[in-house]
Parts: structure tokens; C-alpha cells; sequence
């Protein structure tokens, strides 16, 4: 596509602080597709105890700092919402956060000439942008995600009018998913576009294989629901030859290897912790299956998308997961994976004893999986479709 080449600044609540660093791997991908089509891409994101500015992969990284370097952890290695819960501090912080990020995007956007400020995360991010519009004489673009949406409706509900009048500002608001877009209304009145993302795995050659592993990968938290997963494990392991792989870390890993061992399933289950993307990507090429079983968790949050199926899904494997929230816009029942009904620990457990024992079933899932991606995930159409709004607005 021949474009007049542009200069976006990302905005998000945080971005990858080194190579490696498990922070949002799609948003990183995206700004490389992006990059490839000649969009000049920056980040404007928080610091990570007293972490600077930072130039990654070639990407300039504006960080700003809030407060003391030691209590700069707002954000990052857990959500917001779940900082806050977990320490009312953190509530505090968020006016500094606020405060310092505002002063830092203004005086961003006078100095560098942004054509358009795209926010990530609007709630509460739209203020950044709002201020960055006016100072910085660029367009606004704002994309949800889901779990700032339903943050906003429990806790922030009384400020429904002023974050729509904020929000009005913004040229063009997407959001990732239908579930998401659904989320918004009786927020705003505005058409919201629908632009997901895709996979953020390697482009190299793939060694597809099928080595009797059910694996589930993302942070150990109550919304993924992998509590479901063990138990519904528990009642097949007689009747199935898998081995269980959990990657990944968080909060509740403590609690779940205690039920692992209450289940006496510690030769069956692997938790692996945090580990490389090549290593990652070996196990989605090996594994049988995907199960994401995610739950609406204490906040009302649930997954707004699911790239990791994405992921799984673009090496040809077939997905169980919960009928619920955006994963309906990847998941095909009976196609590409199998739905049950989120904490459905009976339906969980009949749906991976359906895929464990019926090999044919999983290679037919899989290559319909893997089509599926490639017709609707792609990350050129993905792109694509962001820029040809962006040249709308441009």
C-alpha cells in the first residue's frame, strides 16, 4: 500500500522494559507491523522504579516518572486494579500517576510532532490524550480492551458522564473485540470499530508435533480460571494419557500448586513459571490442545480476547475454552475448539477427555484452527484495516 508516512505515539499503562520482558508481546508486534508499512511508531508509557527512556527494537520508549523510585510499581508485573486491591496505597498513587503524565505528554507532544496520539487503555488514559489533542494540535484515537471498561463501571461508575464527555474527543474509538464494543454502550453513543489483534509468535519454521501435553499459558490470576482446569483435569487423568503444562506466574501460583498436590496430580502437572517465546512456542507446537477456562473474576473482569489461543491457534492446535467474554470471537464451537461454560468444572472436564482421546478430532480442530487465523488474525489485514483509518484521519 503506498501511504504518506505518519507518526503515531502509542499511549499504554506499560510497555516491555527489556528484551525478553513478558509485557504485552502483542502490542510489540503490532508496532513492528506497523513499522514495516512505514508508520513511525513512539511509546509513551509509565516507569518501572525509576526506569528512564528507554529505545528498543529500534522503538523510542518515552517513560515518565510519578513518584519515589522504591513505589514506582503501579504498574507492570500486575494489573492496576489488582495493585489497588491489593494495597490502597496504590489508589493514592494514581494521582500522581495522573498528574505527572499529563505535564510529561504535553510537554511529548510540543516538543515532537505526533500526527495522531493513540491511547491504549482510555480509562483513565483519555485525559492524557484529551491534553495531548490540544497541545500537540493531533488526532486522537482510543482503544479498549475490556478489563478498564468493567474497572470503570464498579468503581468509577459516578464518573460515567465526564469520561464520555472526554472520550467524545477521540476521532476514532476501536475496541478488540464485540464482547468489548458491547462493554461500551450506555458509556458512549459513538460507533466503536473493531480491530483485534493477532499472534505474537515467530515466523520461523514450525515442528508441529503431538506429544500428549494439554497446555495453558498467561499470569496465574483468578480471571483465567485455572483452578477449573485442575480439577477438571483431576477427574479424566484415569481415562486420558496427557500430561498437564501450566506456563506462566502471578498471585495464585501458590494456591494452585497446593491444590495440585491436594489432588495428588504432581506427576502429571508442570508448572514451568515465565519462560523464553522460542521455549513458549515449543510447547504450543508439541502440545495436543489449548485450554484457556477463563471466569469473571471479583472486578467482573474477563478476557477481552485470548490472544494466547490466537497463539495456539496459528500452530495448528484446537482450543477449549469458556463461553464467554471475547473468546467467542476467536472460537468456533465444535470447529476450532470446544465452549463450556465458565467454572463448568463437569463440561470442562467432558470437553478434555473429547479432545485427549479422539486424535482425528484434534487434527480436523486444528487445521481448521490454523485457517481460521490465517482468514481472520492476520496480522497484514489487522494492520491493514488500522492504517486505512488512520489515513482517514491523517
Amino acid at each position: 500500500m503506498e501511504i504518506q508516512k505518519m507518526k503515531i505515539l502509542f499511549v499504554v499503562t506499560a510497555y516491555k522494559r527489556h528484551d525478553g520482558d513478558v509485557i504485552t508481546p502483542w502490542l510489540t508486534e503490532l508496532i513492528h507491523h506497523l513499522r514495516k508499512k512505514m508508520i513511525d511508531v513512539e511509546v509513551f508509557t509509565s516507569s518501572y522504579k525509576g526506569l528512564g527512556a528507554q529505545i528498543l527494537d529500534g522503538i523510542k520508549i518515552h517513560r515518565f516518572r510519578y513518584f519515589l523510585k522504591n513505589l514506582e510499581n503501579l504498574t507492570h508485573d500486575e494489573t492496576v486494579p489488582d495493585r489497588v486491591s491489593h494495597n490502597p496505597f496504590n489508589l493514592f498513587l494514581i494521582f500522581f500517576y495522573m498528574t505527572a503524565g499529563t505535564w510529561s505528554i504535553i510537554k511529548l507532544v510540543r516538543k515532537e510532532k505526533y500526527d495522531i496520539v493513540h491511547i491504549h487503555w482510555p480509562f483513565p488514559h483519555i485525559v492524557f490524550g484529551v491534553f495531548a489533542r490540544i497541545a500537540g494540535k493531533t488526532r486522537l484515537f482510543s482503544t479498549f480492551y475490556g478489563l478498564e471498561i468493567r474497572w470503570f463501571k464498579k468503581k468509577f461508575s459516578w464518573l460515567a458522564r465526564p469520561f464520555a464527555l472526554l472520550l467524545n474527543k477521540s476521532d476514532v474509538i476501536t475496541a478488540i473485540s464485540t464482547h468489548t464494543r458491547d462493554e461500551l454502550r450506555n458509556i458512549i453513543e459513538r460507533k466503536v470499530e473493531i480491530i483485534p489483534f493477532s499472534a505474537a509468535i515467530s515466523e520461523r519454521e514450525m515442528r508441529i508435533s503431538d506429544e500428549n501435553e494439554i497446555l495453558f499459558v498467561g499470569r496465574l490470576v483468578e480471571r483465567k480460571g485455572i483452578k477449573y482446569l485442575i480439577k477438571a483435569f483431576a477427574e479424566v487423568r484415569n481415562e486420558i494419557p496427557h500430561k498437564l503444562v501450566i506456563i506462566g506466574d502471578g498471585p495464585e501460583r501458590l494456591e494452585l500448586e497446593k491444590l495440585v498436590d491436594l489432588l495428588d496430580l504432581r506427576s502429571r502437572v508442570c508448572f514451568t513459571g515465565w519462560i523464553s517465546t522460542n521455549e513458549k512456542q515449543q510447547y504450543y507446537e508439541k502440545c495436543s490442545f489449548f485450554v484457556l477456562p477463563a471466569v469473571y473474576d471479583k472486578h467482573g473482569d474477563i478476557e477481552g480476547l485470548g490472544v494466547v489461543m490466537i497463539e495456539a491457534m496459528s500452530c495448528g492446535k484446537p482450543i477449549i475454552a469458556s463461553n464467554a467474554g471475547g473468546i467467542t470471537d476467536v472460537i468456533d464451537d465444535n470447529k476450532t475448539g470446544i465452549l463450556a461454560p465458565p467454572g463448568d468444572i463437569r463440561a470442562l472436564a467432558e470437553a478434555i477427555k473429547k479432545l485427549a482421546n479422539n486424535l482425528q478430532l484434534r487434527k480436523k480442530m486444528g487445521e481448521q484452527a490454523r485457517k481460521a487465523i490465517d482468514e481472520r488474525f492476520n496480522w497484514d489485514k489487522i494492520t491493514e484495516k488500522l492504517i486505512s483509518l488512520y489515513e482517514e484521519y491523517h
